[in-house]
């Protein structure tokens, strides 16, 4: 079986980017093309509508970072009564931790921030947050870059750099999906599970994406649907939350996608519907119809976050829909949790996580474009690292059920072609390791050293 492509020479975001009928130059970094400067690129009328749409998004998104106003609304979520002063234990241990020079006093204090959060010491907490302050820094090394993006930008720092990287957003975008393979796994698991799942008798796959996004995810099926013969029909979600802008406007990525599907031969019907309006046309379905239910979340090229408690509404819609009617649910997850017995565990799980994916993009970013990799990170993995998002995603973990652990669906298992291929795009001496898991062999796991960077999952 052909394996979908993700060199993206088939792909909305080709090799060169074009600003007012003018191509932007871009120079190469580790066979990666990039624009030279974050600074003086005009919009690109192709993809967006206009740079306000970049800074609406940006202002705009409450996941992007944390205004003092906000800051303020998670520190009210931990008031207790009888809140206790600072012991005078607790002071000497930041005092410490604040002396010392090395990486080890960044993670001491995250650890002690954490759990000043479980345990509602606000005052605590207060005095933590101001001492990783005076440590962190947007170019300095991982743990620093790390803490910059969790604490710096919810002081509202960083906001100079994100406007030079969103007016090359395009460029900025490609080299971000390009230097980390956790989309590219994450895309090509997800489109071979698919592939292989669709009966031959289906003349027309529907695929309900979760967040489409910029669309990128989708050019490598459509070429494969195009050599088979069968029609795609994608259904972006609908969504009912406030404040989740996206960089990208779902008519300009449905431009783009239709363009594509021409080049691809491939009939192509892109549409926006609520999952009501889903689950009523999922009654009235055709039999030559295959659907798929697609969920990317977390993700370092995405640039935003979405509650847990919409992704886990999602995906117990989708498993009730596939139960009833038939198909397959895909998850990819950028946060694919560990078991976590309390904020202070779950706080030291993501901040290990990103630290992770700081390092892989460190390592694929030559240290000469230090500042433009730092804008990238302050522009794509920041709004992922919203501390107000976090204890809300925490408290809705603790509320909701897991669809893993409730669905009734079968995991279904991925072939061992599919991590061969996976295999080949983290080859070399790295750090970086693919694995199938799960009790069916169902899971594919990207890691970072121990780290899990992204975990994709199949039912049916």
């Amino acid at each position: 079986m052909m394996m979908p492509s993700y060199n993206l020479t088939c792909s909305p975001f080709d090799t060169k980017v074009l600003y007012d009928d003018q191509e932007m130059d871009l120079f190469v970094v580790d066979g990666w093309d990039f624009s030279c400067s974050f600074i003086t690129s005009p919009e690109d009328s192709s993809v967006m509508s206009s740079d306000s749409c970049i800074r609406e998004a940006v202002v705009e998104n409450e996941y992007y970072y944390e205004t003092k106003e906000t800051c303020n609304e998670l520190q009210a979520c931990l008031e207790m009564e009888g809140l206790e002063t600072i012991s005078r234990g607790e002071i000497e241990s930041i005092c410490e931790w604040i002396n010392e020079e090395d990486d080890t006093s960044l993670i001491h204090l995250l650890r002690a921030y954490g759990e000043a959060v479980e345990n509602g010491e606000e005052e605590l907490g207060e005095v933590v947050v101001g001492a990783i302050n005076d440590k962190s820094s947007p170019v300095g090394n991982t743990m620093e870059r790390v803490a910059y993006n969790l604490f710096g930008l919810s002081e509202g720092h960083g906001g100079y750099m994100r406007d030079e990287a969103a007016k090359n957003l395009i460029a900025a975008f490609r080299v971000m999906y390009q230097s980390l393979p956790d989309g590219r796994v994450a895309h090509f698991t997800a489109n071979t599970a698919i592939l292989d799942s669709i009966p031959d008798d289906a003349g027309v796959v529907r695929v309900v994406d979760f967040d489409v996004g910029e669309g990128i995810q989708w050019p490598p099926l459509m070429e494969a649907l195009g050599r088979k013969g069968k029609a795609l029909r994608l259904t972006s979600l609908r969504t009912k939350e406030e404040c989740t802008y996206s960089f990208w406007k779902f008519e300009d990525t449905k431009k783009m996608l239709l363009s594509q599907a021409k080049q691809c031969g491939v009939k192509l019907q892109v549409e926006e519907k609520s999952i009501e309006e889903i689950g009523i046309e999922m009654m009235r379905m055709q039999g030559r119809e295959w659907v798929v239910f697609n969920c990317m979340v977390g993700l370092p090229h995405m640039g935003r976050r979405r509650p847990r408690a919409s992704v886990e509404g999602f995906l117990n819609e989708a498993k009730g829909m596939v139960e009833g009617y038939g198909g397959i649910v895909v998850l990819g997850d950028g946060e694919a949790m560990e078991n976590c017995d309390g904020y202070a565990s779950y706080f030291d799980f993501l901040q290990r996580h990103y630290q992770a994916v700081f390092e892989s993009l460190e390592r694929n970013l030559p240290v000469y474009i230090s500042e433009a990799r730092a804008a990238m990170e302050s522009l794509f993995l920041g709004p992922l690292m919203c501390l107000v998002a976090w204890l809300r995603d925490w408290e809705e973990t603790r509320k909701s059920c897991n669809f893993q652990k409730e669905t009734r669906l079968e995991g279904r298992k991925l072939r061992l072609e599919s991590l061969t291929e996976a295999e080949e795009m983290v080859r070399g001496e790295n750090p970086y390791s693919v694995k199938i898991e799960g009790v069916r062999d169902h899971e594919m796991v990207l890691r970072w050293k121990e780290t899990t960077l992204v975990q994709v999952s199949t039912w049916m």
